[in-house]
């Protein structure tokens, strides 16, 4: 492993934001472990750009919202490459319901994936951090955790409970030179908002000021901004690219 190279941890990398992401990553050269649940084939490509530009790419099937699964893929990731430089808390699901008709199942799997995933995968990070006293955890919450949202109880939850969370670690670790963040994206053009059928159409697209959705590239930017010598300086943000829709 060249020691040069940024070792690249990204949740949820088989699609949307944490794709793009990792996209970035690649043509940087960086070194990458990128974990995924049901889309491995678009990280193929991930891994080959990688090596073309003299990096590499671990992929890792791994449920971060189950603790033990979450703690295998950094630790294997940590294993394959020695360290991790930068986590990118990305994976997480999306689920519209009239608030009194919420489940406890529909509930706990949208807390577990969101919030749990970013927390499980955080702590088990934190340590190896710590130790080397330098490292970046990027943590992808929603514009809908700062400002809220109808029948979107459990999701908003979750995604302000990210920021809440970001907030905390980064006044805890930040003196071990370790710099935690949020992005909190507005509507993103990805299959998870493509298939929401209330959030995905022209009237919602007319009440953002920029009259379109955001693209999954230009919220990697931002998380390849935080990871880069541009974030040397940031410490607990919410930084939020959505199109004015959060002003």
């Amino acid at each position: 492993m060249n020691p040069e190279r940024r070792v690249v941890a990204i949740t949820g990398a088989g699609r949307g934001i944490g794709l793009a992401a990792a996209y970035r990553f690649a043509k940087a050269s960086d070194l990458l472990a990128l974990n995924y649940l049901r889309t491995k084939e678009s990280l193929q490509e991930i891994a080959d750009i990688a090596r073309g530009q003299g990096g590499d790419a671990l992929l890792v099937k791994a449920d971060v919202s189950d603790p033990k699964e979450a703690t295998q893929f950094i630790e294997e990731s940590e294993r394959f490459f020695g360290r991790i430089d930068v986590l990118v808390n990305n994976a997480g699901i999306l689920r519209s319901t009239p608030t009194p008709e919420v489940t406890q199942e529909e509930w706990d799997e949208v807390i577990s994936v969101n919030l749990g995933g970013t927390w499980y995968c955080l702590r088990a990070a934190l340590p190896g951090m710590v130790e080397r006293r330098s490292g970046r955890i990027i943590n992808v919450s929603s514009e809908l955790g700062l400002i809220g949202y109808p029948t979107y109880a459990a999701y908003c939850a979750s995604k302000g409970g990210i920021i809440a969370l970001t907030k905390a670690v980064a006044k805890e670790v930040a003196p071990h030179g370790i710099l935690v963040n949020s992005v909190a994206p507005g509507p993103v053009e990805t299959d998870m908002l493509i298939h929401d059928t209330i959030e995905y159409n022209d009237e919602t697209r007319e009440q953002i000021p920029l009259r379109r959705f955001g693209k999954p590239d230009e919220i990697a930017a931002v998380i390849e901004f935080l990871a880069g010598p541009g974030g040397s300086f940031m410490v607990g943000q919410v930084v939020s690219p959505n199109g004015g829709t959060a002003i």
